[in-house]
């Protein structure tokens, strides 16, 4: 063993000296938070925490595969993925992946903080990493202060100008708050991502199976899990730089053993999965593809995984008049932090820590959630970039410019107007692209530039929906005036507005349908989600005639959750 991996080793074993002293309590507590989480799962009405699926009794079908074995006391919750036969969540996280398809990141899930930072990984064509005997990094000891939060428009923490993001945003009038900060309690989320893994690699929104597999191997065995995962934003972000068995390289950079990339640092959060173990022989297709098949059969081999606390909405899944295919419409996946752990460490190409290297820039959140926003409205949202590169580099977006030094932050601000015409939450996501290139345009760095894209969501739809229609009785002595009452529901995805009778006309002696015996109401219902209409009024047996006629009209406006 070299001396540097020898540093290496015991600077890594101090590290998670440093974390078992500093995590211990929290890792009791999450013995402990796990216990109640298992014991409150099979309470019904639990907070929609995809962990609360913990109480479900499993898809029929005898198991074909061994299923994981449990988990040791503060280790994550296990159990069956399927509640019935519907397993709807599992189903919403499936829809919801394709959000996600431009979203990565390399990150290796390790729930049990095993790691060591800055140690050699190679990383295979099929995508899986495997460890090599060498350490290729180090955390340097300075760490950049992280980006003020400013306004837009004012400096970043660096001093330099906080808008590198899209052109000036529509006039004040046609703003919308974007994605909200987070609330007291809820921790600020840094990287979302629904999608699959493979083993413990994240491999995107849907993969091809067989490329996992050696060629013709009918014994090997993969785990795939269905993820939806959010880690927390880092507090203290760390830098790495080069150690001893970094070299130069013959062809130019440099070389780090057979060592394609580094671990980085650890990283905290919650994630749930639905996992299934995968033979050589059953690789075929995609993942998603075996997912679903595996899902609607029910079958037991399909289990969930809960670690750490991560509450998602949007995932009801309820049959929604006018769906397509009459099937279930899901909304936009909404996803917060309860409790944050020890979850997946990130992973850094050996070329990042050569000298003169340009490394690609992180940005934070990914991806860029704009929140709810109407179409035709403006919605701004801003982005922390940190520059990884040890130069200072300028960063080009549009017209806009802003200089970053080397490893230090700006904050990037970015505004979206959505087209469309849909009378329901509709999920749009798109990227912008920026170039990084090197403050100095003398400056030795490889490669020369670089194009970073920034994945963007926003959650859009029709600002407003109205209904309005004539109600009427029929005249008599003594009308029906349950014709007169109506209910009537928002589509999906929207809220009630305003509920209100118009053109009311009634026989008493004035007209009016507030006197002499009549009443005519409009409340929105207490769900909030519709209009109550009722008229009422007088009968006679002997003589007279009575009724009531109004044009029932209810407003409700875009509320996706």
């Amino acid at each position: 063993m070299s001396g540097a991996e020898g540093a290496g080793r015991r600077g890594g074993a101090e590290g998670a000296g440093r974390r078992s002293g500093a995590e211990g309590a929290g890792r009791r507590s999450g013995a402990e938070g796990a216990g109640r989480r298992r014991g409150a799962a099979a309470r019904a009405g639990a907070l929609l925490l995809l962990g609360g699926l913990a109480s479900a009794l499993g898809c029929p079908g005898p198991p074909e595969v061994p299923v994981p074995p449990a988990r040791r006391a503060g280790g994550p919750a296990v159990a069956p993925g399927c509640k019935g036969s519907g397993c709807s969540q599992a189903d919403a996280l499936i829809a919801a992946a394709r959000a996600f398809s431009d979203v990565r990141h390399d990150y290796l899930l390790d729930t049990s903080s095993a790691m060591v930072p800055g140690r050699g990984m190679s990383r295979s064509a099929a995508g899986v990493f495997s460890p090599v005997g060498v350490a290729c990094a180090r955390r340097k000891a300075e760490v950049a202060a992280p980006a003020t939060r400013a306004a837009a428009g004012a400096p970043a923490g660096t001093g330099a100008p906080a808008a590198a993001g899209a052109p000036a945003p529509a006039p004040a009038a046609a703003e919308v708050t974007g994605a909200p900060a987070p609330g007291q309690g809820e921790r600020a989320i840094d990287f979302r991502y629904v999608g699959i893994a493979v083993d413990s690699v994240l491999a995107g929104a849907d993969v091809d199976l067989p490329a996992y597999f050696s060629a013709g191997g009918t014994v090997d065995k993969r785990r795939l899990r269905l993820v939806a995962m959010a880690l927390v934003a880092d507090e203290d972000p760390q830098f790495f730089e080069p150690t001893e068995d970094v070299v130069p390289a013959p062809g130019g950079g440099c070389a780090c053993g057979r060592a394609t990339h580094f671990i980085g640092a650890v990283k905290r959060g919650a994630m749930v999965a639905y996992e299934t173990d995968v033979t050589a022989g059953e690789a075929h297709g995609t993942a998603m593809g075996l997912f679903k098949a595996r899902i609607a059969a029910g079958d037991r081999r399909v289990t969930m995984t809960s670690v750490g606390e991560l509450s998602i909405q949007g995932v009801e899944g309820a049959p929604v008049a006018g769906a397509p295919d009459g099937g279930p419409a899901f909304g936009a996946l909404r996803m917060e932090v309860k409790k944050a752990v020890p979850l997946a460490y990130a992973i850094y190409p050996v070329a990042d820590v050569c000298r003169f290297s340009l490394a690609e820039p992180e940005i934070t959140p990914l991806p860029l959630d704009f929140g709810v926003v109407p179409y035709g409205a403006t919605a701004t949202a801003q982005a922390i970039l940190r520059n990884r590169a040890q130069v200072d580099v300028r960063v080009t977006h549009g017209e806009r410019t802003v200089e970053v030094p080397a490893h230090g932050s700006a904050e990037l601000t970015f505004s979206w107007t959505p087209e469309g015409n849909t009378a329901a939450c509709e999920q749009q996501t798109r990227r912008e692209t920026f170039v990084v290139q090197p403050k100095d345009p003398a400056a030795p760095v490889v490669p020369r530039e670089r194009a970073v894209p920034v994945p963007q969501q926003v959650t859009t739809g029709m600002p407003t929906f109205s209904r309005h229609e004539p109600i009427a009785t029929e005249t008599g002595r003594s009308p029906d005036y349950s014709r007169a009452s109506v209910d009537w529901t928002c589509p999906a995805g929207y809220v009630v507005d305003q509920c209100e009778p118009q053109l009311a006309s009634c026989l008493s002696s004035t007209g009016s349908c507030n006197a002499e015996g009549y009443r005519l109401t409009a409340e929105a219902t207490p769900d909030g989600r519709g209009c109550a209409f009722r008229c009422t009024g007088p009968s006679s047996s002997l003589w007279g005639d009575h009724g009531c006629t109004y044009t029932a009209a209810m407003v409700c406006r875009l509320g996706c959750k």
